[in-house]
């Protein structure tokens, strides 16, 4: 059966930093702390006003939701895909469904809306399979459910090779994806995936001697391309961006922190047609990147890049 891939998740750490599979908006210090990535700038992007209604589509451990409260009296509306999330006092969603979420709040406009696009060091041992550092199953689901309807075992066990060397190239970027696609065929004619060790091992023997021995693991653009299309990331990102724009008062403003350049290319052509229609200003020609002092104090944040724009 074709499988049609979605449309269009700061930094892949290096081997040492958790097998090179981790993004994280909230990535924890070496006491285990946990940092949000670029509050400041956030902050000054946003420029929060008494009353505004504000959307935190990705609470993740709820660093950014804090910080928001924090330098205004606003109403805060924070959702994340992640059912520990809920637990923490966020309305359990994929920002994705952004819309859904607002229109049974009865909020018909908001002011702010800030999507961080890392994930929380928490989901490593969530028991899903998203690193290759723990035997764990192949889900690698944000929420409860796959937003796909398919989890990543039903993408190694039942597709075609072709199909998966797509994904592998189109959504991890990896050089090797037509190499790793066909070992993993061979490997599941034999035995059929169940855990992320078993994947991670295959993909080691499918590249290169000099390739495993790189900054980052082998495997690490492959789990992340397999991540993407169970969450269909790049099609909830579309969407999400289009329910928060449709509900954005005149005036109000998104502000987007990516981590790769896959997700960055689909925000930018989001805001850049945004402008050549006038319906939009973007507020920085180039993204803004993390200081200095914050990539010395958390290395995590270095591959993040954070895009606003304001609604005229």
């Amino acid at each position: 059966m074709t499988r049609k891939l979605a449309p269009g998740r700061g930094r892949l750490r290096s081997r040492r930093e958790e097998g090179g599979n981790v993004r994280d908006r909230t990535q924890a210090n070496v006491r285990g702390a946990h940092i949000s990535v670029m509050t400041k700038e956030v902050l000054e992007a946003l420029a929060l006003a008494p009353g505004d209604i504000v959307v935190d589509a990705t609470f993740g451990q709820g660093g950014h939701s804090r910080a928001l409260e924090a330098s205004q009296k606003i109403r805060l509306i924070s959702i994340d895909s992640d059912p520990a999330a809920a637990a923490q006092g966020a309305i359990e969603s994929n920002f994705g469904d952004l819309g859904t979420v607002l229109k049974k709040l009865d909020i018909k406009k908001v002011d702010k809306v800030l999507f961080d696009l890392g994930w929380n060091t928490g989901q490593l041992v969530s028991g899903r399979g998203f690193s290759f550092l723990h035997d764990e199953p192949l889900v690698m689901s944000y929420g409860a459910r796959p937003r796909s309807g398919f989890v990543a075992a039903d993408i190694l066990n039942k597709w075609s090779e072709h199909v998966l060397a797509d994904i592998i190239f189109g959504y991890g970027e990896e050089r090797y994806a037509r190499r790793i696609a066909k070992r993993i065929v061979e490997r599941r004619q034999e035995q059929s995936f169940k855990t992320s060790l078993e994947l991670a091992e295959v993909v080691r023997d499918a590249v290169p001697l000099a390739y495993r021995r790189g900054r980052i693991h082998p495997a690490t653009k492959t789990f992340q391309a397999l991540r993407i299309a169970v969450n269909d990331e790049l099609g909830a990102l579309d969407s999400g961006l289009r329910a928060a724009w449709h509900s954005l008062s005149t005036g109000g403003r998104i502000a987007v922190i990516t981590f790769h350049s896959i997700e960055d290319r689909a925000v930018k052509r989001f805001f850049v047609a945004l402008t050549k229609k006038v319906e939009g200003r973007v507020l920085y020609k180039k993204p803004l990147t993390p200081s200095m002092a914050e990539v010395k104090s958390n290395p995590a944040s270095r591959s993040a890049k954070l895009r606003a724009i304001e609604k005229i």
